[in-house]
């Protein structure tokens, strides 16, 4: 830890995001509540976690709308602490987050999606360099330390504010999302196995579009991460 990450902790103290206990991003007790929520479901290149249901849905509102941004610490520990979640991040290169348009991000104060994937980033190379610290004999050792998960910002840039997607229909969500994404710097992700990061996955239209585009750019492969998965009819 660092010294100003020491200070913040003195006034801001580590706190669980469900009950307030001091201490953790999510206490043991919450985070086991959590579980009845679980999907750990991979479709393809597609991963899930939760369903979009109860206590998960609150939070995520929470912290989309309601400018609690400090729930990403609480959503990446979460994913951080399972370790088929850990599994499927170690198989990728880089991350990346689905982007807002810049004026929603202005109105919002941060996109959600993007400070939990950096958060994913810094933790699962940190676990690596504590396994790789105790195992100084392992046969895998330099294949540990070479490993290293890069979150790179503003890569996708979403070009047009269009009305969020949870005010439309199936229908209206794949057709409005053709042609608002683009790439700044294919070379950023040119052979590179990538990873695109949203908190949740309904129909899939946006992530689809973002996965098309890095692909077209020259992405070796693309998959996708959310938090939650939510079954509409």
């Amino acid at each position: 830890m660092t010294v100003l990450e020491k200070i913040l902790e003195i006034f801001f103290p580590t706190k669980c995001g469900i009950c307030g206990k001091l201490g953790k991003n999510i206490c043991e007790n919450c985070y086991n509540n959590l579980k009845k929520y679980e999907i750990i479901k991979q479709h393809k290149d597609i991963y899930f976690v939760y369903r979009y249901e109860d206590i998960i849905r609150e939070l995520l509102i929470k912290y989309k709308f309601n400018g609690n941004a400090y729930l990403c610490k609480t959503f990446s520990e979460c994913l951080l602490k399972n370790k088929k979640v850990c599994k499927f991040l170690k198989s990728y290169d880089i991350i990346l987050s689905v982007p807002l348009h810049k004026k929603r991000q202005r109105e919002r104060g941060y996109n959600q999606s993007t400070l939990i994937a950096k958060e994913l980033a810094k933790g699962i190379n940190n676990q690596i360099k504590i396994y790789s610290s105790k195992n100084m004999l392992h046969k895998k050792l330099e294949i540990k330390n070479n490993f290293n998960l890069e979150f790179i910002d503003k890569v996708l840039i979403k070009n047009k504010n269009i009305k969020p997607q949870s005010e439309k229909g199936i229908k209206e969500r794949i057709n409005d999302v053709k042609g608002i994404y683009s790439i700044v710097n294919n070379s950023c992700v040119y052979g590179k196995k990538v990873l695109l990061f949203d908190d949740i996955y309904t129909t899939g239209s946006t992530t689809n579009e973002c996965k098309k585009i890095l692909l077209e750019a020259g992405a070796k492969e693309v998959g996708i991460l959310t938090i939650a998965k939510d079954y509409i009819n």
